[in-house]
Protein backbone atom coordinates (compact mmCIF):
# COMPACT_ATOMS: atom_id res chain seq x y z
CA UNK A 1 0.00 0.00 0.00
CA UNK A 2 2.99 2.32 0.49
CA UNK A 3 3.57 2.33 -3.26
CA UNK A 4 -0.06 3.27 -3.86
CA UNK A 5 0.17 6.14 -1.37
CA UNK A 6 3.41 7.41 -2.92
CA UNK A 7 1.79 7.32 -6.35
CA UNK A 8 -1.23 9.22 -5.06
CA UNK A 9 0.93 11.89 -3.42
CA UNK A 10 3.00 12.24 -6.58
CA UNK A 11 -0.23 12.82 -8.54
CA UNK A 12 -1.40 15.20 -5.83
CA UNK A 13 1.57 17.53 -6.28
CA UNK A 14 0.66 18.02 -9.93
CA UNK A 15 -3.12 17.89 -9.47
CA UNK A 16 -4.86 21.12 -10.54
CA UNK A 17 -8.00 20.32 -8.54
CA UNK A 18 -5.99 20.08 -5.32
CA UNK A 19 -4.23 23.41 -5.88
CA UNK A 20 -7.45 25.01 -7.05
CA UNK A 21 -9.18 24.02 -3.81
CA UNK A 22 -6.29 25.49 -1.81
CA UNK A 23 -6.65 28.78 -3.71
CA UNK A 24 -10.41 28.79 -3.04
CA UNK A 25 -9.71 28.03 0.64
CA UNK A 26 -7.41 31.06 0.82
CA UNK A 27 -10.17 33.17 -0.71
CA UNK A 28 -12.78 31.92 1.77
CA UNK A 29 -10.34 32.50 4.63
CA UNK A 30 -9.80 36.10 3.51
CA UNK A 31 -13.55 36.75 3.26
CA UNK A 32 -14.28 35.28 6.72
CA UNK A 33 -11.43 37.23 8.32
CA UNK A 34 -12.42 40.49 6.62
CA UNK A 35 -16.08 40.04 7.54
CA UNK A 36 -15.23 39.38 11.20
CA UNK A 37 -12.91 42.39 11.32
CA UNK A 38 -15.69 44.59 9.92
CA UNK A 39 -18.19 43.22 12.45
CA UNK A 40 -15.77 44.00 15.26
CA UNK A 41 -15.80 47.69 14.40
CA UNK A 42 -19.04 48.06 16.35
CA UNK A 43 -19.72 47.65 20.04
CA UNK A 44 -20.14 43.88 19.80
CA UNK A 45 -16.78 42.14 19.65
CA UNK A 46 -16.45 38.59 18.43
CA UNK A 47 -13.92 36.12 19.80
CA UNK A 48 -11.68 34.02 17.61
CA UNK A 49 -13.17 30.74 18.84
CA UNK A 50 -15.94 30.36 16.26
CA UNK A 51 -13.85 31.84 13.45
CA UNK A 52 -11.25 29.09 13.90
CA UNK A 53 -13.79 26.37 13.02
CA UNK A 54 -16.03 28.21 10.52
CA UNK A 55 -14.38 26.56 7.52
CA UNK A 56 -16.01 23.28 8.54
CA UNK A 57 -19.13 24.59 6.78
CA UNK A 58 -17.16 24.45 3.51
CA UNK A 59 -14.88 21.44 4.02
CA UNK A 60 -17.54 18.95 2.93
CA UNK A 61 -17.98 20.64 -0.45
CA UNK A 62 -14.22 20.89 -0.97
CA UNK A 63 -13.69 17.21 -0.17
CA UNK A 64 -16.64 16.14 -2.32
CA UNK A 65 -15.11 17.91 -5.32
CA UNK A 66 -11.58 16.69 -4.69
CA UNK A 67 -12.34 13.04 -3.90
CA UNK A 68 -14.83 12.51 -6.71
CA UNK A 69 -12.51 14.05 -9.33
CA UNK A 70 -9.16 12.78 -8.04
CA UNK A 71 -10.28 9.19 -7.42
CA UNK A 72 -12.80 9.19 -10.26
CA UNK A 73 -10.06 9.96 -12.76
CA UNK A 74 -8.61 6.52 -12.05
CA UNK A 75 -11.68 4.98 -13.67
CA UNK A 76 -11.69 7.23 -16.75
CA UNK A 77 -7.93 6.88 -17.33
CA UNK A 78 -7.85 3.13 -16.71
CA UNK A 79 -5.44 3.59 -13.78
CA UNK A 80 -7.61 1.57 -11.43
CA UNK A 81 -7.57 -1.54 -13.63
CA UNK A 82 -3.82 -1.22 -14.15
CA UNK A 83 -3.26 -1.19 -10.38
CA UNK A 84 -5.19 -4.46 -10.04
CA UNK A 85 -3.42 -6.03 -13.03
CA UNK A 86 0.03 -5.40 -11.55
CA UNK A 87 -0.98 -7.09 -8.30
CA UNK A 88 -2.37 -4.47 -5.93
CA UNK A 89 -5.31 -5.70 -3.86
CA UNK A 90 -8.61 -3.87 -3.96
CA UNK A 91 -8.45 -3.45 -0.21
CA UNK A 92 -5.15 -1.57 -0.46
CA UNK A 93 -6.41 0.53 -3.37
CA UNK A 94 -9.49 1.50 -1.39
CA UNK A 95 -7.53 2.37 1.76
CA UNK A 96 -4.89 4.32 -0.18
CA UNK A 97 -7.56 6.51 -1.81
CA UNK A 98 -9.32 6.95 1.54
CA UNK A 99 -6.11 7.99 3.31
CA UNK A 100 -5.26 10.41 0.49
CA UNK A 101 -8.69 12.04 0.79
CA UNK A 102 -8.32 12.31 4.58
CA UNK A 103 -4.88 13.92 4.33
CA UNK A 104 -6.09 16.45 1.76
CA UNK A 105 -9.06 17.37 3.98
CA UNK A 106 -6.83 17.78 7.03
CA UNK A 107 -4.32 19.79 5.00
CA UNK A 108 -6.99 22.23 3.79
CA UNK A 109 -8.44 22.66 7.28
CA UNK A 110 -4.97 23.16 8.77
CA UNK A 111 -4.13 25.85 6.22
CA UNK A 112 -7.31 27.71 7.13
CA UNK A 113 -6.77 27.47 10.88
CA UNK A 114 -3.11 28.51 10.71
CA UNK A 115 -3.93 31.63 8.69
CA UNK A 116 -6.80 32.53 11.03
CA UNK A 117 -4.60 31.98 14.09
CA UNK A 118 -1.66 34.02 12.76
CA UNK A 119 -3.78 36.95 11.60
CA UNK A 120 -6.73 36.65 13.96
CA UNK A 121 -5.15 36.23 17.40
CA UNK A 122 -3.41 39.65 17.36
CA UNK A 123 -6.75 41.24 16.32
CA UNK A 124 -9.38 39.25 18.23
CA UNK A 125 -7.33 37.93 21.12
CA UNK A 126 -6.74 34.39 22.32
CA UNK A 127 -9.22 31.57 22.80
CA UNK A 128 -12.04 32.02 25.30
CA UNK A 129 -12.61 28.29 25.68
CA UNK A 130 -10.19 26.18 27.67
CA UNK A 131 -7.32 24.40 25.93
CA UNK A 132 -8.81 21.05 26.93
CA UNK A 133 -12.14 21.85 25.31
CA UNK A 134 -10.40 23.22 22.22
CA UNK A 135 -8.50 19.94 21.87
CA UNK A 136 -11.82 18.08 22.05
CA UNK A 137 -13.14 20.31 19.25
CA UNK A 138 -10.01 19.65 17.15
CA UNK A 139 -10.43 15.89 17.60
CA UNK A 140 -14.05 16.16 16.52
CA UNK A 141 -13.04 18.17 13.45
CA UNK A 142 -10.45 15.55 12.49
CA UNK A 143 -12.99 12.76 12.67
CA UNK A 144 -15.66 14.75 10.84
CA UNK A 145 -13.15 15.11 8.00
CA UNK A 146 -12.45 11.36 8.16
CA UNK A 147 -16.21 10.72 7.96
CA UNK A 148 -16.51 12.95 4.89
CA UNK A 149 -13.58 11.13 3.27
CA UNK A 150 -15.11 7.71 3.94
CA UNK A 151 -18.44 8.75 2.42
CA UNK A 152 -17.01 10.29 -0.75
CA UNK A 153 -14.41 7.56 -1.27
CA UNK A 154 -17.13 4.93 -1.01
CA UNK A 155 -19.36 6.69 -3.56
CA UNK A 156 -16.54 7.37 -6.00
CA UNK A 157 -15.03 3.87 -5.97
CA UNK A 158 -18.42 2.22 -6.35
CA UNK A 159 -19.43 4.47 -9.25
CA UNK A 160 -17.53 3.98 -12.51
CA UNK A 161 -18.71 7.22 -14.11
CA UNK A 162 -16.76 10.25 -12.87
CA UNK A 163 -19.59 12.65 -13.77
CA UNK A 164 -22.18 10.63 -11.87
CA UNK A 165 -19.94 10.24 -8.82
CA UNK A 166 -19.10 13.97 -8.73
CA UNK A 167 -22.74 15.03 -9.04
CA UNK A 168 -23.77 12.39 -6.47
CA UNK A 169 -21.22 13.65 -3.93
CA UNK A 170 -22.25 17.26 -4.40
CA UNK A 171 -25.96 16.48 -4.15
CA UNK A 172 -25.35 14.38 -1.03
CA UNK A 173 -23.56 17.28 0.68
CA UNK A 174 -26.50 19.53 -0.15
CA UNK A 175 -28.99 16.98 1.17
CA UNK A 176 -27.00 16.57 4.39
CA UNK A 177 -26.94 20.34 4.90
CA UNK A 178 -30.69 20.64 4.39
CA UNK A 179 -31.36 17.65 6.65
CA UNK A 180 -29.13 19.12 9.37
CA UNK A 181 -30.99 22.43 9.26
CA UNK A 182 -34.33 20.65 9.47
CA UNK A 183 -33.28 18.35 12.31
CA UNK A 184 -31.35 20.85 14.43
CA UNK A 185 -34.44 22.81 15.47
CA UNK A 186 -36.12 19.62 16.70
CA UNK A 187 -32.99 18.18 18.31
CA UNK A 188 -32.16 21.39 20.19
CA UNK A 189 -35.65 22.33 21.38
CA UNK A 190 -35.66 22.70 25.16
CA UNK A 191 -38.35 20.91 27.15
CA UNK A 192 -38.80 23.79 29.56
CA UNK A 193 -38.67 27.54 29.19
CA UNK A 194 -37.34 29.71 31.96
CA UNK A 195 -39.21 32.83 32.97
CA UNK A 196 -37.87 35.44 35.37
CA UNK A 197 -40.23 37.16 37.80
CA UNK A 198 -39.27 39.96 40.15
CA UNK A 199 -40.83 39.64 43.60
CA UNK A 200 -42.01 42.48 45.82
CA UNK A 201 -38.72 42.20 47.70
CA UNK A 202 -36.79 42.90 44.51
CA UNK A 203 -35.52 39.35 44.21
CA UNK A 204 -35.57 37.50 40.90
CA UNK A 205 -37.33 34.13 40.84
CA UNK A 206 -36.78 31.63 38.04
CA UNK A 207 -39.80 29.61 36.95
CA UNK A 208 -39.78 26.76 34.47
CA UNK A 209 -42.73 26.17 32.18
CA UNK A 210 -43.24 23.35 29.72
CA UNK A 211 -42.34 24.50 26.22
CA UNK A 212 -45.49 24.18 24.03
CA UNK A 213 -43.25 23.64 20.99
CA UNK A 214 -41.42 20.71 22.56
CA UNK A 215 -41.68 17.76 20.11
CA UNK A 216 -41.49 15.03 22.73
CA UNK A 217 -38.60 12.94 24.06
CA UNK A 218 -38.79 10.24 21.38
CA UNK A 219 -38.94 12.61 18.43
CA UNK A 220 -36.15 14.76 19.88
CA UNK A 221 -33.86 11.76 20.52
CA UNK A 222 -34.44 10.37 17.02
CA UNK A 223 -33.70 13.77 15.46
CA UNK A 224 -30.56 14.16 17.58
CA UNK A 225 -29.31 10.68 16.67
CA UNK A 226 -29.74 11.29 12.94
CA UNK A 227 -28.17 14.75 13.33
CA UNK A 228 -25.09 13.28 15.00
CA UNK A 229 -24.78 10.66 12.25
CA UNK A 230 -24.38 13.40 9.64
CA UNK A 231 -21.01 15.19 9.43
CA UNK A 232 -22.91 18.37 8.55
CA UNK A 233 -25.04 17.89 11.65
CA UNK A 234 -21.98 17.39 13.85
CA UNK A 235 -20.47 20.54 12.38
CA UNK A 236 -23.56 22.65 13.00
CA UNK A 237 -23.83 21.38 16.59
CA UNK A 238 -20.23 22.29 17.36
CA UNK A 239 -20.23 25.71 15.69
CA UNK A 240 -23.65 26.74 17.01
CA UNK A 241 -22.57 25.99 20.57
CA UNK A 242 -19.46 28.18 20.38
CA UNK A 243 -20.27 31.69 21.51
CA UNK A 244 -19.46 34.59 19.19
CA UNK A 245 -18.79 37.01 22.01
CA UNK A 246 -15.77 36.96 24.33
CA UNK A 247 -16.30 35.80 27.89
CA UNK A 248 -19.76 34.36 27.11
CA UNK A 249 -18.93 30.69 27.37
CA UNK A 250 -22.20 29.37 28.73
CA UNK A 251 -23.13 28.00 25.31
CA UNK A 252 -20.10 25.76 24.94
CA UNK A 253 -20.87 22.09 24.50
CA UNK A 254 -20.11 19.86 27.44
CA UNK A 255 -17.26 17.37 27.27
CA UNK A 256 -19.81 14.56 27.07
CA UNK A 257 -21.44 16.14 24.00
CA UNK A 258 -18.07 16.58 22.31
CA UNK A 259 -17.24 12.93 23.02
CA UNK A 260 -20.61 11.94 21.58
CA UNK A 261 -19.78 13.68 18.29
CA UNK A 262 -16.46 11.81 18.20
CA UNK A 263 -18.07 8.42 18.82
CA UNK A 264 -20.70 8.95 16.13
CA UNK A 265 -17.99 9.94 13.64
CA UNK A 266 -16.01 6.80 14.41
CA UNK A 267 -19.09 4.60 14.13
CA UNK A 268 -20.27 6.08 10.82
CA UNK A 269 -16.75 5.87 9.36
CA UNK A 270 -16.33 2.21 10.31
CA UNK A 271 -19.73 1.25 8.88
CA UNK A 272 -19.34 3.13 5.59
CA UNK A 273 -15.74 2.01 5.06
CA UNK A 274 -16.65 -1.60 5.81
CA UNK A 275 -19.60 -1.57 3.41
CA UNK A 276 -17.58 0.29 0.77
CA UNK A 277 -14.66 -2.14 0.87
CA UNK A 278 -17.01 -5.14 0.79
CA UNK A 279 -18.86 -3.85 -2.27
CA UNK A 280 -15.68 -2.69 -4.02
CA UNK A 281 -14.13 -6.14 -3.71
CA UNK A 282 -17.10 -7.59 -5.58
CA UNK A 283 -17.52 -4.81 -8.12
CA UNK A 284 -17.10 -5.73 -11.76
CA UNK A 285 -14.53 -3.26 -13.08
CA UNK A 286 -15.18 -2.85 -16.78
Amino acid sequence: MNKLLRANFFRLIKNKIFWGIIVITLGITSVLLFNTIINNQGETKESIDRLLVMYMYFIGIAMAIFTSLFVGTEYSDGVLRNKIVIGHSRKHIYLADLITSIIVGLCIQLIYMLIVAVIGIPIFGTLQMTIEKFLFVIIDIVFIIITYASIFTCITLLCSDITVSTVSCMILVLIMFIASMALSSTANTMKYRETYIQTENGEIEVHQKLNPDYPGDLKKNVAKTILYCLPTGQTSQIISQISKKPFQITNYMSDDELKTVFLYSVGVTIVITGVGMYCFKRKDLK
